[in-house]
């Protein structure tokens, strides 16, 4: 089974976290994982080349998309999100691990969660379709996709930042290739229930045109002097030139990007993603 929940918390106290403050969040996963079994925490940060959930940043609405900002000089490091005392914040998290997915919907209402210098009371946990929550079987996602008869397009929706390394190098723009050959990285990693080609789906990839799209990137600061060039934005493409077959598979590939979020450091906030599609 793999699943997203969102987490409505209470902020206990105030503080200023880093605008970007994936890495918190990420802390915070691990620090969840340990308090359950230290066991699987080690061997998931020290076993994995990969890791097997996403986090997003805290949002004060839920949905709302990180605003890389289009002008000034000034390193994003240097920018502040402020948490205030009393007010709701939502925090969406992936599984990809059933597990770590048991964990992370049994956490309890009124468990206190610690954000870097914030305490954040937990009082709801949402996992009932609301917010593209929810959990669903593998074979299932597998069994949807393979079932649709033509695909015409297939729009993205990139709510936090997207970085991808294209040999040696940051590549800040959503080329089909590196999109779908990400999430066919992932699917193998993650040992989904179809195999598939990773090669293949790469090759096809370069037949997709994109369509519309908006959006921008610029370089995203998540360490005191680590950055990586990144985009947000909506991007759809154009799925017609692609054997059926194919289609179906990028289908696939697109619904598990809502799970598995695109491009690197998705579990630490990173690449959240949403899509549309016909």
């Amino acid at each position: 089974m793999i699943g997203a929940i969102v987490y409505r918390l209470r902020a206990e106290g105030s503080a200023r976290l880093p605008k970007f403050h994936g890495r918190l969040m990420h802390g915070l996963m691990f620090h969840l994982l340990q308090s359950y079994s230290d066991e699987l925490a080690s061997f998931i940060h020290d076993e994995l080349d990969y890791k097997p959930f996403t986090v997003s940043l805290l949002q004060e609405n839920i949905g709302q998309t990180y605003r890389l900002e289009k002008r000034g000089t000034g390193r994003q490091k240097e920018e502040a999100f402020y948490i205030k005392e009393g007010q709701s914040y939502f925090w969406r998290v992936t599984s990809l691990h059933d597990t770590l997915l048991q964990l992370l919907v049994a956490l309890p209402q009124g468990a206190v969660l610690q954000v870097g210098d914030a305490p954040m009371r937990l009082e709801e946990v949402i996992v009932d379709g609301r917010y593209h929550t929810g959990v669903v079987d593998e074979n299932e996602l597998v069994a949807g996709a393979l079932s649709v008869s033509s695909l015409q397009r297939v729009a993205f929706r990139f709510s936090s930042p997207v970085a991808f390394r294209n040999y040696d190098r940051d590549y800040p723009l959503p080329l089909p290739d590196l999109v779908f050959g990400s999430l066919a990285d992932k699917w193998s990693q993650m040992e989904m229930p179809l195999e598939i080609d990773r090669k293949a789906v790469r090759e096809a990839a370069l037949g997709i045109s994109p369509l519309e799209w908006q959006g921008f990137s610029r370089r995203v600061y998540f360490g005191h002097d680590r950055g990586t060039l990144a985009f947000t934005g909506i991007f759809a493409y154009d799925m017609r030139e692609l054997s059926e077959d194919m289609q179906r598979i990028a289908l696939m590939l697109a619904q598990f990007a809502e799970f598995s979020g695109t491009g690197r450091l998705t579990a630490q906030g990173f690449g959240q993603t949403k899509i549309d599609w016909r």
